[in-house]
């Protein structure tokens, strides 16, 4: 490969002398690659930040449409390693504050929900468990890499007061043909704890298990099977989709904080 002209130094003497004419070829062709690679995902890499930033932005508003585009702008400019959940599990771990999820219709997908008023913002679904994340504490999802557990928290008002509620299971990666990035997701536990999470009230995981008996896909990977699939993964933000239809916008807990941080999955 001829060398670039910004290889081109001088000599002692003045003369010009190309650097490259005693680097090593292999090591020359390793170069190369390496500036032809930076070239190409330099517009990836150096947009991302800002794309992150208008859609935590428009995430903490009310315009859908808006943030839904921001969503597929910065999932489509930098997505995660094909192999994410086979690779490099590890990448999600921590506990991720939900800052915003969009919900579409049944019976419609994303797009048309938007675009016809009908997506509901900040509605958390898990197997079946619908709650409402609208108002209050902002939901947290902790994910434990190492035991393979995920699981879902959110304070709900009650006619007794304000209380936390923790949904979790398993997770595994999908099966081929599903891309790398899937999880399958299998909730065991329902947990209520006091609203600073200091004492646990109630845990009722047979709630998944009754909702498994009368629904048997739920169990068996059919077509209602829960999965989770992450489209953009930073150190800082985490984007993804789910079997429902729904997108989530996640921002990583610096002090891995939150009311139930001790409480193990």
């Amino acid at each position: 490969l001829p060398p670039p002209a910004e290889s081109a130094h001088r000599s002692s003497a003045g003369h010009p002398v190309d650097s490259s004419r005693s680097m090593h070829p292999t090591l020359t062709i390793l170069v190369h690659v390496a500036a032809a690679a930076a070239l190409s995902l330099g517009g990836i890499v150096g947009q991302s930040p800002a794309l992150e930033t208008r859609l935590l932005a428009l995430a903490a508003g009310s315009n859908l449409p808006a943030t839904v585009s921001a969503f597929r702008a910065l999932e489509e400019a930098a997505p995660p390693p094909a192999d994410l959940l086979r690779s490099s599990p590890e990448r999600l771990d921590g506990r991720w504050s939900l800052v915003a999820t969009v919900a579409a219709t049944v019976g419609e997908d994303l797009a048309e929900s938007v675009d016809s008023g009908t997506a509901r913002a900040s509605v958390v679904n898990a197997s079946g468990v619908v709650v409402d994340a609208s108002e209050g504490t902002l939901p947290v999802q902790e994910v434990d890499a190492k035991r393979w557990r995920i699981g879902n928290e959110v304070v709900l008002a009650t006619p007794l007061g304000r209380v936390l509620v923790r949904v979790a299971g398993a997770f595994e990666p999908a099966a081929p043909p599903a891309p790398g990035t899937r999880a399958t997701v299998s909730f065991d536990s329902l947990e209520v704890f006091t609203e600073g999470g200091g004492k646990r009230l109630l845990s009722a995981g047979w709630v998944f298990a009754l909702a498994r008996a009368v629904n048997p896909a739920l169990a068996n990977g059919a077509d209602d099977a829960s999965w989770l699939e992450t489209t953009y993964l930073s150190d800082k933000v985490r984007l993804g989709r789910g079997n429902k239809g729904s997108i989530f916008v996640l921002r990583r807990l610096d002090d891995g904080g939150g009311a139930l941080a001790a409480w193990p999955l």
